[in-house]
């Protein structure tokens, strides 16, 4: 059960997750970074309500435009903050800031005690949030870009290749398809930070909520905390078995296409997407 407790609901959702995720080695140090769009009327209220006396902080350049976020309101991590610090300090970890000036500006609503700015990743979250919003007609919301240590393993003994990497990561458990069906696709290595991978990797989100960093980690969209954890947990442990295998002089039978189809024949109703790389 959370017992951590905080005014803004968002908030109490997103430190436990972040803490969470920390804590099975994903996001170590100040690596990492998270943001959830907010529904405007909700979290206007909430600030109204519990911070009367807070005033908006002035505009700040982006680097990339986003004119179909224009007003939207993001909670999200701050550059270099650490996600081990989520729940003694939320109120510096986090910030809410709300997208203006025709999208080519943010400002500070709430948070970043200490005066951090929004993780130095700000510019693929947007990017990544206009697509998704738009793919999935509104229904994702959130974003993690983590570390997990297995998944990070395999870029560097697999092809750099998003059929390959999701062929062999369906073929590790049932379940697989049925929660990431849309799979992975892989972006090369790109430096961090950078309109560059944000561009690329705007485009493998096009087609899949899981995108590969190559050699850096993962990038993933999804609609709550619990939705987006299970999606991570799900690719890192289907990662982890397949190392295994590989390190154990790899597999001697998997799980067979055909059985692929059937699940995806009897689980269609559950999944967010046509499994493209069965075709």
């Amino acid at each position: 059960m959370n017992s951590f407790t905080h005014p803004i609901s968002f908030v109490k959702e997103a430190a436990p997750l972040a803490h969470m995720c920390w804590s099975m080695g994903w996001n170590e140090a100040n690596g990492g970074n998270f943001s959830w769009r907010l529904p405007r009327d909700e979290i206007s209220a909430i600030l109204a309500r519990h911070y009367p006396d807070l005033a908006a902080a002035d505009p700040v350049a982006m680097p990339i435009d986003a004119p179909d976020l224009e007003g939207e309101i993001f909670l999200v991590t701050g550059s270099g903050q650490f996600f081990r610090h989520a729940l003694e300090k939320p109120n510096q970890v986090f910030g809410i800031v709300q997208i203006v000036q025709g999208g080519t500006a943010w400002r500070k609503l709430w948070g970043f005690s200490s005066g951090a700015q929004p993780t130095s990743e700000f510019a693929t979250h947007l990017a990544a949030h206009a697509i998704r919003k738009r793919v999935s007609g509104g229904r994702e919301r959130m974003i993690l870009h983590c570390h997990p240590p297995e998944f990070i393993a395999l870029s560097f003994v697999m092809p750099l290749e998003s059929r390959a990497l999701t062929c062999a990561l369906w073929k590790m458990m049932p379940e697989c398809i049925v929660i990431f069906p849309d799979g992975v696709r892989v972006v090369p290595l790109l430096l961090p930070g950078t309109v560059e991978i944000a561009e690329a990797s705007a485009a493998e989100l096009e087609r899949s909520r899981v995108i590969s960093w190559s050699h850096h980690g993962i990038f993933a969209s999804e609609e709550n905390p619990d939705k987006i954890f299970a999606l991570v947990e799900t690719v890192e442990k289907a990662s982890a078995i397949h190392r295994r295998v590989l390190s154990a002089g790899g597999a001697r039978q998997v799980i067979d296409t055909k059985i692929l189809r059937q699940l995806t024949e009897k689980f269609g109703a559950l999944m967010v997407a046509k499994p493209e790389f069965l075709e």
